[in-house]
């Protein structure tokens, strides 16, 4: 049986655009739950069937957490914003028309990658990975290597980001804006100290390898969580690569857009 599994925060549940979703999903005789992001010991499993809709309430942070609950579980995604900045969320079109034509299974799917690193499929980065330094006084040095072209790099730290999370730290960084429905890998350093260019963007087949020099102290992030923080007296390389699974979203043509992310922040 289709249901909906709603993940949210607790300081959205008053504003009249929650409140009117689930109005509609009664109207509609849509079975659905809702978790909230700031209960850590929240049971997701026990809302979920195979025919599980999950569909995020809130900015792109929220939507990143649900969206790692779709891909895990092999669910269908719907991302819904609450009229604020963001890249995920924007959702054109009538809610009302997604649902019916995701109750009749004939829904516009968009396939999105994720960066993962050394295969390991259970970490994805819709956003990007992050490789930086934990000391403010230290340069991080890292040896960058991708279509057997090999640059040594001394910055901050390095950000390896999907198209999708082109708008997130990536940009805040200097990086480029890509358009989401170009799948690709996009390398940004922070605050580089070396030579360097201010991004390389390239295409969903590449691979890139990252070495980071021996006795450094730096940390790994997945779309702003700290996943390991390094201290090691060896070289250490890791592998990125967009994954051959996709996450699949459901929702009008061309969600996320662009056009709306960009008449937010220029205007």
């Amino acid at each position: 049986m289709k249901n909906i599994l709603i993940i949210s925060s607790k300081k959205y549940t008053k504003l009249k655009t929650y409140t009117e979703l689930l109005e509609l999903l009664k109207v509609m005789e849509i079975n659905y739950n809702t978790v909230y992001i700031e209960d850590s010991d929240a049971d997701y499993g026990k809302h979920l069937t195979p025919e599980t809709l999950i569909v995020s309430f809130g900015g792109d942070g929220t939507a990143l957490k649900a969206m790692k609950t779709s891909w895990s579980n092999d669910l269908l995604f719907m991302p819904l914003g609450t009229g604020r900045v963001g890249y995920l969320v924007n959702q054109s079109g009538d809610i009302r028309d997604v649902l019916k034509s995701w109750i009749n299974e004939d829904n516009e799917i968009i396939k999105r990658s994720a960066v993962i690193q050394n295969s390991e499929k259970d970490l994805p980065a819709f956003n990007e990975v992050v490789i930086i330094k934990n000391s403010p006084t230290r340069i991080l040095d890292v040896v960058f290597k991708t279509h057997d072209q090999t640059v040594k790099l001394r910055a901050d730290g390095i950000i390896i980001s999907t198209s999708l999370g082109s708008t997130a730290y990536n940009y805040s960084a200097g990086g480029p804006i890509v358009q989401n429905s170009l799948e690709s890998i996009i390398i940004t350093p922070i605050s580089p100290f070396s030579k360097f260019p201010r991004s390389i963007v390239l295409d969903s087949d590449s691979k890139i390898e990252i070495t980071v020099k021996k006795n450094q102290n730096y940390a790994i992030q997945f779309d702003g969580v700290v996943e390991s923080e390094v201290l090691s007296d060896s070289d250490n390389t890791f592998e990125y690569t967009l994954s051959e699974k996709a996450l699949n979203i459901i929702g009008t043509e061309n969600s996320p857009r662009l056009d709306l992310f960009l008449n937010q922040i220029l205007r």
